[in-house]
């Protein structure tokens, strides 16, 4: 099975047109990049939640940052466990 940030970087790369970047890295803050605005993180979310089959809170939102693949990851595998 592929790991929680393989899915997530894969569905990145292909749904926001990123292909090579070399500025996409783990740690790289999505939105400070450009990668991503605000209708773009509402479309992870929402892959997230279909995806792993969990739910990402308002509360979620506020504790956690999720600017970078890294500190998404955690969210997911957090909420898995």
């Amino acid at each position: 099975m592929m790991e929680v940030k393989e899915i997530l970087r894969n569905y990145l790369k292909e749904e926001f047109e990123i292909e090579d970047d070399p500025d996409f890295t783990d740690d790289a803050h999505l939105f400070d990049m450009g990668f991503l605005d605000s209708l773009g993180a509402t479309q992870v979310i929402l892959f997230i939640e279909e995806e792993f089959n969990i739910e990402i809170t308002q509360k979620d939102l506020i504790l956690h940052p999720m600017n970078t693949v890294d500190e998404i990851t955690l969210v997911i595998e957090e909420k898995l466990n």
